[in-house]
């Protein structure tokens, strides 16, 4: 009785995963047809459109804030933003080349 289990217990398993494999073949069979293909083909391209399409509105928008903020620096300075730097040129090191004249 065991080796009559068995014996159908592996023609179960076998058939099985016979029709699982061949399942999985007709549809690996299927995405390469030239259609499928093109489907396929058709979406990664509207993909990646949007995505660049995405990141070009973000730049647009980042660089008018960035402007905005420039602008507003420029016109309304503070002494925070711009500290005077005083460098005394008479200290200064002079080059080789103005040495030599």
């Amino acid at each position: 009785m065991k080796r009559l289990f068995w014996l159908s217990v592996g023609a179960v398993v076998g058939a099985s995963g016979t029709v699982w494999a061949e399942r999985k073949v007709r549809a690996q069979l299927e995405a390469l047809q030239p259609d499928h293909l093109a489907v396929m083909a058709q979406k990664r391209v509207v993909s990646f459109a949007h995505q660049i399409l995405e990141a070009t509105v973000e730049g647009r928008s980042a660089m008018r804030e960035r402007e905005t903020e420039l602008k507003d620096r420029y016109h309304n300075p503070t002494a925070t933003e711009f500290p005077a730097a005083v460098i005394d040129i008479s200290s200064a090191p002079i080059s080789q080349s103005r040495q030599r004249r």
